[in-house]
């Protein structure tokens, strides 16, 4: 009967469209053989496992060794060795070959179906199989198409594995671990070799095809291990050690952008990373480096240092156009009157940038000029546009001196000429302090009442009993130093002066009254009226107990006048006091 390629044979065991064996049947076994666990009729019976196919144990048989053409046929083929074959049919459960003996064989249809479970045998293709047993005349032989190839995938890998060349990988699916890739072999990819960085999704690579190198390679256990990162590892290698001999100090370098954080910016060159720290992405302040880069973004920078055996290269973007610095002196020059935009607020001050890269400070001592100026960010606002006058340009140091109060006039200038000694001025108390009040009379002009000139009172008086801050208080000028910037102010000069007063009504020999104010081993002081006191000697007083009594009111005689040196020398006339005590 004439074979059709076509003609789908049934599933086994029954291959009822099968052609008749080549030669007629002879008795089966006594066992009744046939193929393990595919009952095809006429097939016998593979022996257990680890028996040696071979007619003669002692002649192994290396299936990966061709054929040899000076032997026929016939003599060639036998249990355990290899031969060529064609497919002459597929059938729902195996394949039957025509490898050149008296018996066609035949191959379970699993062994010729790829990972994707697709089948590969076609009518007609040539194949290499390997004998495991012969079929009696009239049955057919067992082949196995699998051991053939697996025996020559397992060559090539241990010879990709001893040379550490790469072989392409189809990821056939995630299991615990790592994944399982079909190499022509099953292999094990762990989870740690699949990048140089941890993968999270493992299952985001199952259908690719990658390369990889083969770390493992055992046969006989059928154990292969498979690591992509250290091919990945060996090509950065490669791709560092050209890129360094291309590199050059002083040169531009393009890369891309792989990683920004908050001190630099890391650039992938080929298989090595340069840094640009904050400081050398711009000659301006940076605040967030990823408002000017981002991640994947190409960029060309200059390379400033290489470190070979760190592996290290210093990069800088502003190197890449010229320093702003090196011409600014061109630009600024002191008296200048200048405007930019805000661009940091500090305690001491604040920034003004004035053009791309170029800041100077407006100190807080040049903010306003009062002696206690407020705090900066009173003034400014970050982003604000804002006027200035130059001070000082340092084109070394990078540095220029801003100030925002000269955008005025010094009130000292405008003001102090018409500060005369004995006007009173009104003002506001902007401090109190222990020695006395500050008194801001002009905006940028304050001046000092010291406690000594709070009142006409011997007695010094706390200030704050005299005034409280933000109080409006009038004054009188005492004096004025335009050079230091001083001006001295009195509060008790607004009355008159109370010794000038008591020495006009009063003369030696008057009898006056008076309250003793404290009393001293050498005798007591007496208040003859608010601010003049007098001294009454303990040679002056009533003797024994009836001395006099702190609080009480007595009687005394002026036996002394001193107007240049205010003293005022007194004797008691009485001894009994003219009223009770009183309040201090």
């Amino acid at each position: 009967m004439e074979r059709n390629g076509n003609d789908s044979l049934p599933a086994v065991p029954v291959l009822a469209d099968a052609p008749a064996p080549a030669a007629p049947a002879a008795p089966a076994d006594a066992g009744g053989s046939r193929v393990p666990g595919i009952p095809v009729p006429g097939v016998p019976e593979a022996g257990p496992p680890g028996e040696d196919f071979g007619e003669d144990p002692a002649d192994p048989v290396d299936l990966s060794a061709p054929v040899k053409a000076d032997v026929s046929p016939e003599a060639r083929i036998r249990p355990g060795s290899r031969c060529k074959g064609t497919v002459v049919a597929v059938g729902e459960a195996g394949v039957i070959i025509s490898f050149g003996a008296k018996v066609e064989g035949y191959v379970p249809l699993d062994e010729f179906r790829d990972t994707s479970g697709e089948i590969t045998a076609r009518v007609g293709q040539d194949v290499e199989v390997f004998v495991e047993r012969m079929g009696a005349a009239g049955s057919y032989a067992a082949l196995s198409y699998r051991r053939i190839r697996e025996a020559s995938e397992w060559a090539r890998l241990e010879a990709a594995h001893a040379g550490r060349v790469a072989v392409a990988a189809r990821v056939v699916r995630r299991v615990k671990g790592g994944l399982r890739v079909d190499i022509g072999v099953e292999a094990f990819l762990p989870a740690s070799q699949v990048d140089l960085r941890p993968v999270r999704d493992l299952d985001a690579w199952v259908g690719k095809t990658v390369d990889v190198i083969v770390v493992e390679c055992e046969r006989r256990r059928s154990n292969a291990v498979v690591s992509r990162s250290e091919l990945l590892k060996t090509e950065r290698q490669a791709r560092m050690a050209d890129t360094l001999r291309a590199l050059a100090v002083g040169e531009p370098a393009a890369g891309v952008v792989r990683n920004i954080t908050s001190y630099g910016v890391f650039v992938d060159l080929g298989g090595i990373d340069g840094l640009i720290k904050l400081t050398e992405l711009s000659y301006g302040r940076v605040g967030n480096p990823s408002g000017l880069l981002a991640p994947g973004q190409e960029v060309t920078a200059r390379v400033l240092r290489i470190d070979t055996e760190k592996e290290r290269v210093a990069l800088s973007l502003r190197a890449m156009s010229p320093d702003p610095w090196a011409t600014v002196a061109e630009r600024y020059a002191p008296g200048d009157r200048v405007r930019g935009r805000v661009s940091s607020v500090e305690d001491y001050g604040a920034f003004i940038e004035l053009e791309s890269g170029v800041e100077g400070l407006v100190h807080i001592s040049e903010i306003e000029w009062s002696r206690r100026p407020k705090h900066p960010s009173k003034t400014f606002s970050p982003g604000a546009e804002s006027e200035a006058v130059v001070l000082d340009v340092n084109r070394d140091d990078r540095r220029i001196s801003l100030s925002f109060k000269r955008l005025v006039q010094d009130p000292w200038d405008q003001y102090a000429s018409s500060l005369d000694v004995g006007m009173v001025v009104e003002g506001v108390v902007r401090r109190v302090a222990s020695y006395g009040l500050f008194v801001e009379v002009v905006e940028g002009i304050e001046g000092l009442v010291h406690v000594s000139d709070l009142s006409w009172d011997a007695r010094a008086r706390n200030p704050s009993e005299a005034a409280r801050e933000g109080q409006q208080i009038n004054t009188v000028v005492l004096h004025v130093d335009k050079d230091k910037r001083r001006l001295s102010l009195g509060l008790k000069q607004l009355e008159p002066d109370a010794w000038d007063t008591f020495l006009g009504q009063h003369a030696v020999g008057d009898t006056v009254a008076g309250v003793v104010r404290r009393s001293v081993k050498f005798g007591s002081f007496v208040e003859l009226a608010p601010g003049v006191e007098g001294l009454c000697h303990v040679s002056q007083s009533p003797k024994g107990e009836r001395r006099l009594q702190p609080g009480r009111t007595y009687e005394f005689e002026v036996l002394e006048l001193n107007e240049q040196s205010r003293r005022i020398g007194l004797r008691c006339r009485r001894a009994d006091p003219l009223a009770e005590p009183t309040a201090d």
